[in-house]
């Protein structure tokens, strides 16, 4: 479903990534953890075509985005993120939902005019989402009248109402109170259930392990080790790797 080859990023003169190459097949879950800054956000960022790339190709079932389109108008380069970005959800550590739209107001907003979906059909859409959260009863209601919880998991709603093939999360419960991350992480374990193919960024060991097909070790840019939950928690190969999740659990 998703390919990573050759990917190198680069930062004024700071080489972040030097050849990642990842791939997460259809219906599995990746997820990538590491210290904050060794490249776990940008590699989701390079996925979505947030971020351009020096070097390399991130290919979304089918599609591809080559570094060899970046920093110049290309016609196919830019329609090929378009197609990416119908494929695959999103969802950020800050919310980023519109404070001046109700609830109902972000969720329907890219389904009718990205889809072209008309306003009826977005909402009925958009209210079965809601319901399956339980916040059905905020349709009306504004970003700051929700809670960090409940601002994030609209988040997630906002990007399952574009009917997404994957979903990536970056790091989605790092912004909220400790009591409301159970309720963020519910919603997710869903949709790792219901087999949807997913690349998580997070610093939520317990939740990586449960939820994982595949767990990602990034330092300092590097891939350092990949494995199953088991191997990279129970019987880590890498020092690195190692003192890494002896500074989390403490």
């Amino acid at each position: 479903m998703i390919s990573i080859r050759d990917l190198y990023k680069q930062y004024g003169e700071h080489q972040l990534f030097k050849g990642i190459n990842l791939d997460v097949s259809r219906g599995k879950v990746m997820v990538l953890i590491g210290p904050s800054g060794s490249g776990k956000s940008t590699v989701l960022r390079c996925i979505n075509g947030l971020e351009n790339f020096e070097r390399g190709t991130v290919t979304v079932d089918g599609i591809e985005i080559s570094a060899a389109g970046a920093g110049s108008y290309d016609r196919a380069y830019e329609e090929n993120i378009r197609k990416v970005r119908r494929k695959v959800g999103m969802v950020f550590q800050q919310f980023n939902l519109f404070p001046h739209k109700t609830v109902i107001e972000n969720i329907i907003e890219a389904p009718t005019h990205v889809l072209g979906l008309q306003r009826e059909s977005a909402v009925e859409g958009a209210l079965l989402l809601l319901k399956r959260i339980n916040l059905a009863h905020k349709i009306d209601s504004y970003p700051d009248r929700l809670s960090g919880g409940e601002q994030q998991r609209v988040a997630i709603i906002r990007a399952l109402a574009m009917k997404p093939e994957a979903m990536l999360f970056d790091e989605p419960t790092s912004s909220l109170d400790p009591e409301m991350v159970g309720e963020v992480l519910a919603v997710i374990r869903d949709l790792v259930t219901e087999g949807m193919t997913t690349v998580i960024a997070t610093h939520e060991m317990g939740f990586a392990r449960e939820v994982a097909d595949r767990v990602v070790v990034f330092d300092q840019g590097e891939m350092i080790e990949t494995g199953t939950p088991d191997e990279i928690f129970s019987r880590p190969q890498k020092e690195r790797t190692r003192t890494f999740l002896s500074r989390i659990r403490e």
